[in-house]
């Protein structure tokens, strides 16, 4: 499932960067979930039906410009893999979403405070920390404040995204998945239907499975390079590091 988290508030369906890029591998016979996360500067072949020159190299975070199935496909070459679903959120779905939920424990690897351009000013602790839908914008929005910058941004947005999942396969929210989903549906898009939600819903509360939640994250090193969709300028990208990606893989 690939998790797009785009850099806007009010409504999801239009069209902008995607910030947040993070594939969840789900194995439902294992109960494993591993969360991979890819820089938004990861300099990469965009591939995608409304890419004109396809294996152009970019920024990861302009393929969202083109469109979900564009930065689906990008991953997929990428990783040699292929994504089935996404689901696509912005910065007023992560709000809503987390305070429907009653707000969320999340564990932070370091302490530190958010700026400004956060969206929100406070105080984060080392360790767990419980946020409202505001402060967890503010936590996964965070990287000037932070020793190793969006490195660590992205995998306190796998903490984000694992509290998030935690919360929802507990058995009292599981009960209330029908009004929740309800409740959500105007701040998601995603390609999963009502039908494979609901069995996932029925086989969860039948087997009370205990989930696994595992999480990676690409690095690379820091450059300047031409892009696909501003060829016209040198931008800051990451080289993506070979092996670290064959790990990965």
């Amino acid at each position: 499932v690939y998790i797009s988290g785009i850099d806007t508030y009010g409504e999801v369906s239009e069209t902008s960067r995607s910030d947040v890029n993070i594939i969840a591998v789900v194995n439902p016979t294992t109960h494993q979930i591993l969360l991979i996360t890819t820089p938004r500067d990861t300099y990469v072949p965009l591939y995608g039906p409304d890419v004109r020159d396809e294996g152009s190299m970019d920024k990861l975070t302009h393929a969202g410009v083109y469109g979900i199935d564009t930065s689906m496909e990008t991953l997929g070459e990428l990783y040699e893999t292929d994504i089935n679903y996404y689901v696509r959120l912005n910065f007023t779905s992560l709000i809503d979403i987390v305070d429907i939920l009653g707000g969320i424990d999340v564990d932070s690897e370091f302490e530190f405070t958010t700026g400004s351009e956060s969206g929100h000013v406070m105080d984060v602790e080392e360790g767990m920390n419980h946020f409202n839908g505001e402060q967890a914008l503010a936590f996964c929005r965070e990287r000037h404040n932070l020793a190793d910058g969006d490195n660590q941004r992205g995998k306190n947005q796998q903490a984000v995204i694992t509290a998030v999942l935690k919360k929802v396969i507990s058995p009292s929210m599981l009960l209330r998945a029908t009004s929740l989903m309800n409740q959500v549906s105007k701040d998601v898009e995603m390609n999963v239907t009502q039908d494979q939600l609901n069995a996932l819903i029925r086989n969860q509360l039948g087997s009370g499975a205990k989930w696994t939640i595992q999480s990676v994250a690409l690095t690379g090193e820091d450059g300047r390079d031409r892009c696909y969709s501003a060829s016209d300028q040198l931008l800051y990208v990451m080289y993506p590091d070979e092996d670290e990606l064959d790990h990965i893989i």
